[in-house]
């Protein structure tokens, strides 16, 4: 009996911490559309796309899964007009750009609700994004990689603006989200019982340490790189509020999962782009790995006022 109460209760405190976040935030991110803030940063973000090596017509489609999510950006995709069809290198670059930098108004609060200033959250996205696709486009022009032309295997459509269907749209996303959390609340109790929550801490336990992260945070890691950020932050604002995790495994995580989540469904809906997996997979775990790794090398030495004043915030206690 304890252990169901327990799990309703879980069940209750992640489900309303993520709720909090995710409703206004839609709700804002909706009315910022309506009024043309997407057009307006469209504008500002085509410079961008020459930068990381993509026609200016994809900026509207970064604009739109920066502030919404994926399955918004490859929406506008398939109402997208090119002038020139994509070559493999570039439908890898804005596939990777986009699993960077998605969902930027949600995610960020959920990583600023579990102690991390959204600065921090939006400089190692964005910053990461860039740094990697240009990178990308550098690398495979030198050689002469993935110039081949693609096909998007994407229907054409047009963004339904109707405000009922979004909606309805936004209530069955919301619906869905909470169904995962019951299981996956359920799944890691029982977890925990049969001693397998353990064995996933032993069997992360020297990768996490080899980045600079304690083992205490190995499931919440486990769980925010499977299943993304919402569900691993949600996990974590639980335990950051009970005081369990060390500052830094709080903040070497919120930056793991941030530059590498939902591997697997996030993965699989950008091959719908046909991009390299070689590249969108293994090189952005290997380089989220090695800027984690670095970031982590420079925090630890920094004195408790440099924390406190610029990379975590009064959710997250020194």
């Amino acid at each position: 009996m304890p252990s169901i109460i327990k799990i309703i209760n879980d069940i209750q405190s992640v489900s309303l911490t993520l709720f909090k976040i995710m409703i206004p935030t839609i709700i804002v991110v909706k009315v910022l559309e309506e009024l043309g803030f997407i057009i307006v940063l469209t504008e500002i973000l085509k410079p961008l796309t020459s930068f990381i090596g993509l026609p200016p017509e994809l900026a509207i489609v970064i604009t739109s899964t920066m502030l919404v999510n994926l399955y918004a950006g490859l929406i506008v995709i398939s109402a997208v007009t090119l002038t020139q069809d994509l070559t493999l290198a570039q439908s890898t670059i804005l596939a990777t750009f986009m699993l960077f930098t998605h969902g930027l108004p949600i995610e960020v609060l959920i990583s600023y609700k579990s102690g991390v200033r959204i600065w921090v959250t939006l400089f190692l996205r964005v910053g990461s994004g860039i740094v990697f696709c240009f990178l990308l486009k550098n690398f495979m022009g030198l050689f002469n990689y993935f110039s081949k032309t693609i096909y998007i295997n994407l229907p054409k459509t047009l963004p339904n603006s109707d405000l009922f269907y979004w909606i309805v749209g936004q209530f069955k996303s919301l619906f869905f989200i909470f169904i995962i959390i019951i299981f996956l609340i359920i799944f890691l109790e029982i977890l925990k019982i049969i001693g397998i929550e353990k064995l996933i801490r032993l069997l992360f336990k020297p990768f996490l340490n080899f980045i600079g992260i304690g083992d205490k945070a190995s499931t919440i890691a486990v769980v925010g790189v499977t299943l993304g950020v919402s569900f691993g932050g949600g996990l974590l604002i639980k335990e950051v509020s009970s005081g369990t995790i060390p500052r830094n495994d709080v903040f070497g995580v919120v930056c793991l999962i941030n530059l590498f989540h939902s591997a697997f469904e996030d993965t699989s809906l950008m091959m719908l782009l046909n991009p390299s997996l070689i590249v969108i997979l293994f090189g952005r775990a290997l380089f989220s790995i090695i800027v984690v790794l670095l970031i982590m090398m420079i925090v630890k030495k920094l004195p408790d006022y440099v924390w406190e004043k610029y990379l975590i915030n009064k959710n997250l206690p020194l």
